[in-house]
């Protein structure tokens, strides 16, 4: 991947990244249907040649992750495939008329799992973690304790099931005795975990849309959404601050834009177009921040 860079060389960004200290860790946010511009992002990251020693995922991050830790080159390729195809029944597989009756029957979500499992194990390269070449995990809030897990060991299938369980959208995920959601809630740029894998350096692929511009939502759907959102930017602002002084840390730049729905897949080409080219751009343009290169202080409570 190259040596680590003297201050003198003002390489651009890719040699910079790829000359960071080792192990280097990939970490994905969660963010539903924006997951495409991880795709880009990537694609442009192989094709500089930058591959991680781990990866982290959250959510569609982990469900996108695991395809990379199975393999760099192929894992990417089949993504785009998988990205360029999706559309909201292979995630939801029903109807929201047929959801609502569920929702009162179980009073706890609105769909069940089966198209997303579907699509998981059509596309899982291995399915068990030791079988993975790269070390991969994924992260999900336990019900009980309301804090982030890192899912590392066994099937993988329902690791993912559990990190990608939106809290009302799909049910909880029981593994080994404990319940589980989405791990957006407590960790969705899971940058601390990264770390306590013992990942030295870290690049963020985050794929959540930004805060919208607007003082007032106009009705109930986009108050809830953008509280959600002010809630869980704070979180991430918060547990990124903290980890700069324990790692390398790099953040692509973000590429999605504010009026994507959280199922509105009919943008994806798009978005991973958007995010190859931005990220390609950022990772030739020259570095010019010095590094956040971290001793093995103590982690932060």
């Amino acid at each position: 991947m190259g040596a680590p860079l003297d201050a003198t060389d003002h390489p651009d960004n890719g040699r910079h990244v790829a000359g960071l200290p080792r192990p280097l860790a990939f970490v994905l946010s969660g963010g539903a249907s924006s997951g495409a511009t991880q795709v880009g992002m990537l694609r442009a990251l192989r094709d500089a040649g930058i591959r991680p020693d781990i990866v982290v995922g959250t959510s569609v991050g982990a469900i996108n992750g695991v395809m990379v830790a199975g393999s760099t080159d192929s894992g990417v390729d089949r993504l785009s495939d998988v990205w360029g195809e999706i559309d909201r029944d292979e995630i939801l597989g029903s109807s929201s008329i047929r959801c609502l009756p569920r929702l009162f029957r179980t009073r706890r979500h609105l769909f069940p799992p089966d198209a997303l499992r579907a699509l998981i194990q059509r596309n899982l390269p291995v399915r068990r973690f030791d079988a993975l070449p790269v070390r991969f995990a994924a992260v999900a809030t336990h019900v009980a304790q309301g804090t982030p897990t890192l899912l590392l060991d066994g099937d993988i299938e329902r690791a993912l099931l559990a990190s990608a369980a939106i809290p009302g959208i799909f049910p909880r995920v029981e593994i080994d005795g404990h319940w589980y959601f989405d791990g957006g809630v407590t960790a969705n740029i899971p940058v601390r975990q990264a770390v306590e894998l013992g990942a030295r350096s870290v690049v963020v692929l985050d794929a959540a849309p930004p805060p919208a511009d607007r003082d007032q939502p106009s009705n109930i759907a986009e108050t809830l959404q953008h509280v959600a959102g002010l809630l869980m930017r704070s979180q991430i602002s918060s547990d990124v601050s903290h980890m700069r002084g324990h790692c390398d840390l790099v953040e692509l730049p973000r590429c999605t834009p504010q009026r994507v729905g959280p199922f509105d897949f009919s943008r994806s080409a798009e978005l991973m177009e958007r995010a190859y080219k931005r990220t390609r751009r950022f990772l030739t343009a020259r570095h010019s921040r010095p590094s956040n290169r971290s001793s093995p202080a103590t982690m932060p409570a």
